[in-house]
């Protein structure tokens, strides 16, 4: 999917004068991965609350679960983004 890129501080980039546009599924991913239920008012429930759940008790599955109910949310295949999330996850 094709968007307008941010940065890695989630600032708009700009090329020539107008917004950068380029492969946007990766960092969509990552958006609703940080956010908290209620950050989206236009989608209130999307946000998988994962800093509560990584201090709590919850197991791999719980956290796996989460994930993939909140991808989906957003029409996104857990199975298809897996590989994408460890890859980028070892860059770091």
């Amino acid at each position: 999917m094709e968007d307008i890129v941010l940065d890695n501080n989630d600032d708009l980039t700009f090329l020539s004068g107008d917004f950068q546009l380029g492969e946007s599924t990766l960092q969509e991913v990552g958006i609703i991965l940080r956010l908290t239920q209620g950050n989206l008012k236009e989608f209130p429930t999307l946000g998988p609350n994962l800093f509560q759940l990584l201090n709590s008790n919850a197991s791999q599955e719980e956290v796996t679960q989460r994930v993939m109910i909140h991808l989906a949310k957003d029409n996104k295949n857990y199975n298809e983004m897996k590989s994408l999330i460890e890859i980028n996850m070892k860059k770091l």
